[in-house]
């Protein structure tokens, strides 16, 4: 009992202590001791099974939930590259646009210096050794 009390005892020592003193013996406080601990190490029926259904119910939560934040992060990916890509789209065809209009603005002044005061109403925009566009 004294090692008992010190918490130096093994299982197999409190069982067999358990087993070699008749309950008539131990003062009332030491058997009552003896029956808490014993009933205690006892597990319930199932505990095991039930334990690893709430183990595998978790693990198979945290697989989806990684499963989602993949497919958000490959989500968030591609729409980044979408908008990179369309954002350099549109820049483009906005500097093609003003690069028509300075075109266009340039041929008008070109025509206008070139063509004589008494042809004002049409309007030259080029003039080549085989072609020359005329705009009335």
């Amino acid at each position: 009992m004294e090692k008992y009390y010190r918490g130096e005892s093994s299982l197999d020592e409190e069982r067999e202590l358990k087993q070699l003193a008749p309950e008539n013996e131990l003062p009332d406080a030491e058997q009552d001791m003896l029956d808490f601990f014993g009933q205690e190490a006892i597990l319930p029926d199932g505990l095991e099974e039930e334990l690893m259904r709430a183990v595998e119910k978790r693990r198979t939560r945290s697989f989806k939930i990684r499963r989602l934040t993949s497919m958000g992060s490959a989500a968030a990916v591609i729409l980044i590259v979408l908008t990179v890509f369309l954002d350099v789209r549109n820049k483009r065809i906005s500097k093609m646009e003003n690069d028509f209009r300075m075109m266009e603005q340039a041929l008008l002044q070109v025509s206008e210096s070139l063509q004589p005061e008494e042809q004002k109403q049409m309007l030259v925009l080029w003039v080549d050794d085989d072609v020359e566009i005329v705009i009335n």
